[in-house]
């Protein structure tokens, strides 16, 4: 059957999907740049050029300069989309690799094929990096070492689902990682909802910091393209103020429930959502800490099942795991927005660690309430 030969032989299929992944970015990126270019034609087609790639390595940790500035915050929205692509191409990858064997694999062989697919994929996608990286006359630097992090990462889970792995292990474990994946996915629809309360509460300052950009149609394109990419990452400073971190703007600065200190900030329209200094009664936003660290401890609980110990074990992991995620969410959303006074902006570090501690503290509540809620249920039964 046609269906069961490989279209392309494997190694083919997994290192040039890591180089067709990279290019699929630039593509998209491209598309960008051909809007800026359309709305400024006098622009040179090598600076054009210049920008794609630069915007790619933005992505993947490396900092876009320009003169008088230097940009090092992650639009974690492009990222997200380079994840995807390497997702979907060492998936791909995997199934050439199946259909190039004529018998069955074993466990351990399907092991070894999910890790060399990985590995190829992950080499062709930092040799895509490295081009960039020589065309633009940029020495080796952060944006390789994300470039291999977003590769690997993708191409393992695409290679280990097509493989057909999913969740398994003990009950105890199931229910910490699922009870983790809710509580981010909660995380994640409170930190949407408080950013579009605050943008909503803001629309006067954003209109008029809009308006004093004197965007033309394709100027309002490309923000509207920025926006999307830096969702994530605005995200990420939303669910650190409402996990009691705040997040920064600058030297000086300080953005949390309970205190609002801004200095000097630069034309950026999304900054009019920011609360104005001195507003208060913003603290019960705190209560979304206890929302998703207690959805972590009771789904965690209702698989894992088992004794007092097990309950209280799979909740703080359940809490650690999602306070983890977290905290590494949050610190992906730090970078700069210049020099000098903008050189750090976002999620305050230490102060992420309270995020950590509240998650933890509150799945593990959370767990031991639901175990002797459905004790007594039980007795009562």
């Amino acid at each position: 059957m046609l269906e069961d030969r490989p279209w392309l032989p494997w190694p083919v299929a997994a290192i040039g999907g890591g180089l067709a992944a990279v290019l699929a970015g630039t593509l998209v990126l491209g598309a960008v740049a051909l809007i800026i270019w359309i709305g400024a034609p006098t622009l040179p087609f090598n600076d054009v050029i210049s920008v794609i790639g630069r915007l790619w390595l933005l992505a993947h940790g490396g900092g876009l300069t320009a003169p008088g500035t230097a940009i090092t915050l992650v639009p974690l929205g492009i990222t997200a989309v380079m994840v995807l692509f390497s997702f979907s191409l060492s998936a791909f990858a995997l199934t050439q690799g199946v259909l190039a064997r004529a018998d069955a694999l074993s466990a351990g062989a399907l092991r070894r094929l999910v890790l060399l697919t990985s590995l190829q994929f992950v080499i062709g996608y930092a040799a895509g990096a490295l081009l960039i990286t020589v065309l633009l006359g940029d020495g080796l630097g952060p944006a390789m070492i994300g470039a291999v992090a977003v590769a690997a990462g993708g191409s393992l889970i695409g290679a280990g689902w097509s493989a057909g792995y999913r969740l398994a292990g003990p009950s105890w474990l199931r229910g910490a990682v699922t009870g983790a994946g809710v509580a981010l996915l909660s995380l994640v629809i409170l930190a949407a909802t408080a950013l579009g309360v605050a943008v909503v509460q803001g629309e006067a300052r954003i209109a008029a910091l809009e308006t004093s950009l004197g965007l033309d149609t394709s100027g309002a394109v490309v923000w509207a393209f920025t926006c999307l990419a830096y969702l994530p990452t605005m995200l990420g400073w939303t669910a650190s103020w409402l996990l009691g971190a705040g997040f920064s703007v600058g030297d000086g600065s300080v953005v949390a429930p309970w205190v609002t200190q801004l200095g000097l900030l630069p034309s950026v329209p999304v900054f009019g959502a920011l609360p104005p200094a001195g507003v208060a009664n913003l603290e019960p936003w705190l209560a979304s800490g206890l929302i998703v660290g207690g959805l972590a401890g009771v789904v965690a609980v209702r698989i894992a099942g088992g004794g007092i110990g097990a309950a209280i074990g799979s909740g703080a992991l359940a809490g650690g795991l999602a306070g983890g995620a977290f905290v590494g969410w949050a610190w992906l959303s730090r970078g700069g927005l210049g020099v000098q006074r903008f050189a750090a902006v976002g999620p305050l570090w230490p102060e992420m660690l309270i995020g950590l501690g509240i998650l933890v503290g509150a799945a593990i509540l959370a767990a031991v309430i639901t175990w002797f809620v459905s004790v007594r249920g039980a007795s009562a039964r």
